[in-house]
């Protein structure tokens, strides 16, 4: 009887922690991520974790700052793993690229398009503005009413990304399509 009573208090004061602490843990993890659903991710399987190995911390006095080293681990964590997945992923198609490098254009376009939809929406749909209908950044400022330093941030987040994503190889096929 005493286990369940036990239980039923580490549940209570994990969801009053969860409830407490979620949306600033994942506004903290989003600095370093700069995806919302990634951050949202590692914050939850933080707590999931932290849920499974309930029995081995025990938090006295500051739940506030154990909470957010446990968040900054979990982030370093997932930037580690990405970090790997998106090497792993540029290698694979730079190898890919060099064994083809007569790739016809058909190809090249399905490569290029299949990387920008992996772009975040918003980031995604600038993209596809300055570079496909080919606006300015102003143009594309106002056509979406936001200001031109997010347009000029959002390009920058894009070309980073796509550029780990494919390596140098892809900007060379990007600008060629200029």
């Amino acid at each position: 009887m005493e286990e369940a009573t036990n239980i039923s208090r580490d549940r209570e004061q994990f969801e009053e922690m969860f409830t407490g602490y979620y949306t600033e843990l994942v506004a903290y993890a989003n600095n370093y991520t700069r995806d919302i659903p990634s951050a949202e991710d590692v914050i939850q399987e933080m707590f999931c974790n932290l849920w499974d190995k309930r029995g081995r911390y025990r938090v006295h006095t500051n739940a506030r700052g154990f909470l957010f080293s446990a968040a900054r681990n979990a982030v370093l964590n997932y930037l580690t793993r990405t970090r790997k997945i998106t090497v792993e992923l540029s290698d694979k198609l730079a190898n890919e690229l060099l064994l083809h490098e007569e790739m016809d254009t058909a190809r090249q376009d399905k490569l290029l398009y299949s990387l920008i939809e992996r772009l975040p929406e918003r980031r995604k749909r600038i993209f596809k503005l300055c570079f496909f209908d080919e606006l300015k950044y102003a143009e594309v400022a106002t056509r979406l009413e936001i200001s031109v330093n997010t347009v000029k941030t959002q390009m920058g987040r894009a070309m980073a990304e796509l550029r780990g994503a494919a390596g140098e190889l892809l900007l060379v096929i990007l600008l060629a399509k200029k």
